[in-house]
């Protein structure tokens, strides 16, 4: 998936609201945006967003001098997930279809990125998120392809997205009903925004379900040939992969998730975070989406 003008503001919209999280100096938060209109400019149009908004982070960091400027907020998630953990499960496990349900949180959940939130999530919480997470519009049309799926897979492989959401994640995973050693949960080695990390996935107890591997790159999303040859591997060997989050629809979509040009199952698992995202899928800004790939 390619960028398109439209990611260029937005861009700049998130450079900006990080730089308000670290420093009310708007000489420096000028100086930021200045530098990364310098980069867009240079950018290339058949990079996707998520490489983009990687370009972009990276800079953004390095210029305020904060390697992880979430880092407060997704502690703050990730504690709170966890102690709140016997509740959330009492509310999937007392439903009708506790698979269903896990679903449905684990894409809701998908809000929980941080930077994009405040833009359709008014008056949000773990309180709203767990207790409203069924009014969140979902299409059911590709859940009994998933569960089967899943049912199917031997190995499957877990691509997450933010810390925040990562409590979610493991509970859906559990309900997969699979040994440890062919489950394989991908984060990240080092933070970009609000990107789950190998020091959260240890505090939400993921290494209890499932094997935690680092993709080897600090990329948004999960461009193939970025990755480790060790992760490829991994990849290559899984009969199911499941990439959640925009980025790794945009990283990951049509011909861009194949190793060798062989055809594996995708399942994306996203929250639409974009006009752009909306069109692609035929969605709504804020729909939970879970797309065959």
């Amino acid at each position: 998936m390619n960028n398109r003008p439209e990611c260029i503001p937005c861009c700049l919209r998130r450079v900006l609201q990080t730089a308000s999280r670290c420093t009310a100096d708007e000489w420096l938060h000028r100086k930021v945006l200045g530098e990364v209109m310098q980069d867009l400019v240079r950018m290339d149009d058949k990079a996707t967003p998520a490489e983009v908004m990687h370009s972009v982070a990276r800079r953004t960091a390095k210029t305020l001098g904060v390697a992880d400027p979430y880092l407060a907020e997704k502690r703050r998630w990730v504690e709170e997930t966890v102690t709140n953990g016997e509740w959330i499960r009492s509310v999937v496990d007392s439903a009708h279809d506790s698979f269903l349900a896990a679903l449905h949180l684990c894409l809701a959940s998908n809000v929980l990125d941080c930077e994009l939130r405040q833009d359709f999530a008014k008056g949000f919480s773990l309180k709203t998120l767990v207790g409203g997470f069924q009014e969140v519009p979902f299409s059911l049309d590709n859940v009994e392809d998933f569960r089967q799926a899943v049912q199917r897979a031997k190995r499957i492989l877990f691509i997450h997205s933010s810390a925040g959401e990562l409590y979610f994640d493991r509970i859906l995973m559990e309900k997969f009903g699979k040994p440890p050693q062919d489950l394989f949960a991908a984060v990240r080695a080092m933070p970009i925004l609000a990107d789950a990390t190998l020091e959260e996935a240890a505090a939400v107890g993921l290494g209890e379900v499932a094997q935690v591997v680092d993709p080897g790159s600090d990329c948004r999303g999960l461009p193939l040939n970025a990755c480790s040859a060790e992760f490829r591997e991994i990849y290559r060997s899984a009969d199911l992969i499941l990439a959640k989050g925009q980025a790794c629809f945009e990283t990951l979509e049509g011909r861009d998730s194949r190793i060798d040009d062989v055809v594996r199952g995708v399942f994306f698992l996203l929250r639409v975070k974009c006009p752009l995202m909306a069109r692609h899928l035929g969605a709504a800004v804020g729909d939970c989406v879970l797309e065959p790939g």
